[in-house]
């Protein structure tokens, strides 16, 4: 199968996309891949994978990034046999109905709650959308495939000894809408009980607004004289991910997207107890413990109650979960599944 995937960046040092180019090796062992990206970096594919760049990264005006988009569908669609729209509606948008032109099947990959007015005209355009769970997609449509997150449990392979201690970890984009005052005002309280444990935020601002919500937490953790305890750790490559979730005994998060984090994902394959208020997941997954949206108190409270009942500790059993319903190789499979068989 020849297939063209339109995706935000291929840049193995992103703290955000680096996992993307896994993803991109995985699809070059199962089809002929082409990838057009709004902006390249560093990375290191098989030399049969194409990339050709929207040239974002050198500075590239919005209109010449559109129209050299426009110029490379044009070339490569008549030697293509699925388009793979990764996240933004605008891709799927901006090829509006060539692919259908030339014949050529698309599928978009989604996972976020917000539905805009975008997302219902690219969900019009493509013939199918592909998403990690019911709540990652809120858009009504027969069009929707719910396949799982896709986590390379080879890379999160987990620790096997035995962790004691209360060492906290978020990992993703420092942003209000993560909720990470939430997860703060939960640290402050634990931290009056358990003077050992830390905290660390792994990740990093985009907007204006995110590094303002940084400050704003920043100073908090001075105000409480906590500096030695808590602390924003900048990004991490995905790369050394796995390492990271290895030097910590359990996993905080408190997002508001709605919609399956892969950071928890990966935090469960790699081992960790879990501690989310989203409502993407529930307990029944195990090494899953819920507290109230909102509500750091509760939070400290869950902790707490589980750190003194013997619970923050490795388990292979999230792990076996993710393994089950989210593995990188099926939802590969999956997402080539819903092309048509090539003759």
């Amino acid at each position: 199968m020849r297939l063209l995937i339109v995706t935000q960046k291929v840049d193995a040092s992103d703290g955000n996309l680096g996992f993307f180019v896994r993803w991109l090796a995985r699809f070059a062992e199962k089809t002929e891949l082409t990838v057009i990206a709004n902006e390249v970096g560093a990375h290191e594919l098989p030399a049969s994978v194409r990339v050709y760049s929207l040239g974002k990264e050198g500075g590239a005006s919005r209109l010449s990034r559109v129209l050299a988009y426009q110029r490379l569908l044009l070339r490569l669609l008549p030697n293509t046999d699925g388009v793979f729209f990764h996240m933004c509606p605008e891709y799927a948008l901006g090829a509006h109905l060539l692919p259908r032109l030339f014949g050529v099947r698309t599928v978009l990959w989604y996972v976020h709650k917000q539905v805009s007015l975008r997302l219902r005209l690219a969900t019009m355009l493509v013939h199918a959308v592909c998403t990690a769970s019911k709540e990652s997609f809120r858009l009504q449509s027969r069009k929707v495939r719910v396949i799982g997150h896709g986590i390379d449990t080879e890379l999160f392979s987990g620790k096997k000894e035995k962790e004691t201690g209360l060492r906290l970890l978020s990992v993703g984009r420092i942003a209000p809408v993560k909720d990470l005052r939430t997860l703060l005002i939960g640290f402050f309280k634990l931290q009056k009980k358990y003077a050992e444990a830390s905290l660390s935020f792994v990740g990093e601002t985009v907007t204006a607004q995110d590094t303002a919500y940084q400050g704003e937490l920043s100073r908090a953790i001075q105000e409480h004289s906590l500096q030695a305890k808590a602390r924003f750790a900048g990004k991490v490559l995905y790369a050394d991910l796995p390492k990271l979730y290895s030097e910590y005994t359990l996993f905080v998060h408190a997002s508001r997207t709605g919609s399956v984090d892969k950071v928890v994902l990966e935090a469960l394959a790699s081992g960790l107890p879990v501690f989310t208020s989203s409502e993407a997941f529930g307990e029944d997954i195990p090494g899953v413990w819920k507290f109230p949206e909102g509500e750091g108190g509760k939070l400290a409270e869950v902790i707490s109650r589980v750190f003194e009942s013997g619970g923050i500790v490795y388990t292979t059993k999230g792990r076996e979960w993710v393994e089950k319903h989210h593995s990188q190789d099926g939802l590969i499979d999956a997402i080539l599944a819903v092309y048509p068989a090539q003759k």
